[in-house]
């Protein structure tokens, strides 16, 4: 399934899973507070809509939070399989540490919904041995080609989808045991392809891996995020699967992966791993199939055929992703002129981006909509530098580079929806 699906609203209702939401923090953690009410600053100031209600809420941070977990892996067994125990350590720390971590942000979350009892039991389920421990097992062993030893992380990691499935379902009633069972081992199989074609080195399968495993969790998110509304209606108002929804939590995932293969690209480039960098600079920005690809192509669905046209040019422009490449490049000359020279084209292709955006729909302010791509620019430019400088705050700079897109996400949907009302 590719991320302009979700953006279409034809995203299916796979099976079930996973675990409640939450907004992005400075510290680069994400906030367990689930409550009805928009993620950003700049977010329209009338009445909410459709997008911004309780539900939509829930929907598009569960997707954050659950993309996040296959980013955060992903970075973590590739470092494994490159001998960088450093790194790996680092994020695998941000996925699975006891505090600013994706599953600490996921056990604050399910507490804060569900309650404490059920929320110290998943942070339980969630830590068993039988899970993250056993993504790392199997790429111990895919590191040695031990094949009974990866048929035995994913024997463990089967048996895990089970009990999940089953704890979910004695927690909420809409959530199926034998659902749930199923989607979990699905994100084992799809998280599983990624490693392997990490072992392999083959830059393209990974990221065509990635999209799936990611791709399946934004499934998740919506059956979940439809669920515990429907358990908890006095918390979440509004339809966590209408148009809506869909569009503010297709958005999320496409932005936030722009980031995060953004990311991948400057840290392999800054390495010398120039076939990495390659590989997430085509998953990236390439002319099809790729994160721009679909990001044009959902605009295009909802704006016509003419802005589709117009912001494809705007998007891959010169000022805004080869200026990232270009700062990188600086950066690891330690040119200082470069790197502003960069940095001045961003800054004008935020004000272009913006009052380009608000030409379109004038429920997008210029003025904000320039602000926010220049603090998209600050904060990725943050976590080039800490690659640069091999510094431990990689992954807490990414993912806080990666929260800003979430509220970003909110804004254009909640403007967006307005515009098109007969739409959603």
């Amino acid at each position: 399934m590719h991320r302009k699906a979700l953006i279409r609203t034809a995203v299916p209702l796979v099976a079930l899973a996973l675990t409640a939401a939450a907004c992005g923090s400075s510290s680069g953690s994400k906030s367990s507070d689930t409550s009805d009410k928009p993620s950003s600053t700049t977010a329209p100031a009338t009445a909410a809509v459709a997008s911004q209600t309780g539900a939509a809420t829930l929907r598009a941070k569960l997707t954050s939070l659950l993309d996040e977990h296959v980013y955060l892996a992903s970075k973590a067994t590739g470092a494994a399989l490159r001998g960088d125990m450093t790194a790996f350590n680092e994020w695998a720390g941000a996925l699975n540490g006891p505090a600013d971590s994706n599953t600490a942000d996921l056990t604050a979350a399910i507490t804060s919904v569900y309650g404490k009892d059920v929320g110290t039991a998943f942070d339980g389920l969630w830590r068993s041995e039988d899970h993250i421990p056993q993504f790392v097992a199997y790429t111990q062993a895919a590191a040695k080609d031990d094949a009974a030893g990866k048929q035995a992380a994913i024997d463990k990691l089967t048996a895990y989808a089970k009990t999940f499935g089953d704890t979910l379902h004695s927690v909420n009633s809409d959530l199926p045991a034998d659902a749930v069972t199923e989607d979990i081992t699905m994100h084992a199989t799809t998280l599983i392809a990624v490693i392997d074609a990490q072992k392999a080195g083959d830059g393209a399968a990974v990221y065509k891996a990635l999209e799936a495993a990611y791709a399946h969790m934004n499934g998740t998110a919506k059956v979940l995020a439809v669920a515990t509304a429907q358990k908890f209606p006095d918390k979440f108002d509004g339809d966590a699967a209408s148009p809506a929804a869909d569009l503010r939590a297709g958005l999320t995932s496409l932005l936030e992966a722009h980031v995060w293969i953004a990311s991948d690209a400057t840290g392999a480039a800054l390495a010398g791993r120039q076939a990495d960098f390659e590989a997430a600079a085509t998953a990236l920005n390439g002319a099809t199939n790729s994160n721009t690809s679909e990001l044009v192509d959902a605009v295009g669905s909802i704006y016509g055929p003419d802005v589709k046209t117009a912001f494809d040019g705007l998007w891959r422009s010169e000022n805004h992703i080869p200026q990232f490449v270009a700062y990188t490049q600086a950066t690891a000359k330690g040119d200082a002129a470069g790197q502003q020279a960069a940095v001045d084209k961003l800054t004008a292709y935020a004000k272009t981006f913006g009052d380009t955006l608000n030409s379109v729909n004038s429920d997008l302010p210029a003025d904000a909509v320039a602000q926010d791509i220049t603090m998209h620019a600050t904060t990725l430019i943050a976590v080039i530098n800490a690659q640069k400088a091999g510094t431990p705050d990689v992954p807490m700079l990414t993912r806080a580079a990666v929260a800003h897109m979430e509220g970003t996400a909110d804004v254009l949907a909640a403007a967006t929806v307005k515009k098109y009302s007969d739409k959603f």
